[in-house]
C-alpha cells in the first residue's frame, strides 16, 4: 500500500485519500454501493449490505408517513418511486436475490401499515373477514396480542391481503423492474 502511494503521489501527482484507500478483498470492499460475491460463484456483481440497510431504513421512515392516508396513494405516492430508482440503480447486480428478499420485506412492511390501520380488533376481524378469511381464523387473529410485524407475517393476513392484491394497489415487485431492464 505504501509503495503504491508512494507512486501515486510522486509520480502521477495525484493526492491519495488513505481513509477510502484499501488493499482487499473484492468481496471486501465497496464501490459506489456494489460489492462482488465469494463462495461458490466469485467475482459475480452484488448490492453492498449497507445500500440494503439504507433502502430498508428510508422504507421505514416513509411507512410512517402511509399510516393515515389512502394505501394506493401511499404506495404510488411513497413507495414506488425509491424502489423504482433503486431496481434501476442496481439492476445490473447479477446476484439477485436480494431484490427478492426486499420485495417480501416491503410487502409485509405494507401489512403491517394496513394491520395498525385498522387499530381495534373489531375492525381487524371485519376486514379480515371481508377479504376472504374464515371467522373463526379472522377473530383468532384480530384478538391476538402479537405486533404489527409478526402479525404481517400470519396467515390471516397472507390469505387476506395476497401478493397480487399488493400489486393490484399499485406495488410493482423490484424483481419485475429489474428483469424488464436487463
Amino acid at each position: 500500500m505504501q509503495s503504491v502511494i508512494k507512486f501515486l503521489t510522486t509520480k502521477l501527482k495525484l493526492k491519495v485519500n488513505e481513509q477510502k484507500s484499501a488493499v482487499a478483498q473484492p468481496w471486501g470492499r465497496k464501490f459506489l454501493g456494489f460489492t462482488f460475491t465469494s463462495g461458490k460463484e466469485p467475482g459475480r456483481i452484488a448490492v453492498h449490505e449497507s445500500r440494503v440497510k439504507r433502502l430498508k431504513d428510508k422504507i421505514r421512515g416513509l411507512t410512517r408517513k402511509m399510516r393515515g392516508n389512502k394505501m394506493t396513494d401511499s404506495i404510488r405516492k411513497f413507495i414506488m418511486p425509491i424502489t423504482r430508482g433503486w431496481a434501476n440503480y442496481f439492476s445490473i447486480a447479477e446476484a439477485r436475490s436480494v431484490f427478492g428478499h426486499l420485495d417480501g420485506w416491503i410487502r409485509r412492511k405494507i401489512r403491517g401499515v394496513l394491520w395498525r390501520q385498522w387499530k381495534k380488533p373489531r375492525t381487524r376481524c371485519k376486514q379480515l373477514m371481508a377479504l376472504g378469511v374464515k371467522e373463526n381464523t379472522a377473530k383468532k387473529h384480530a384478538y391476538s396480542s402479537k405486533g404489527p410485524w409478526r402479525m404481517a407475517k400470519s396467515y390471516g393476513m397472507h390469505k387476506a391481503i395476497s401478493n397480487s392484491e399488493i400489486e393490484s394497489m399499485g406495488y410493482i415487485p423490484m424483481m419485475t423492474l429489474v428483469c424488464v431492464r436487463s
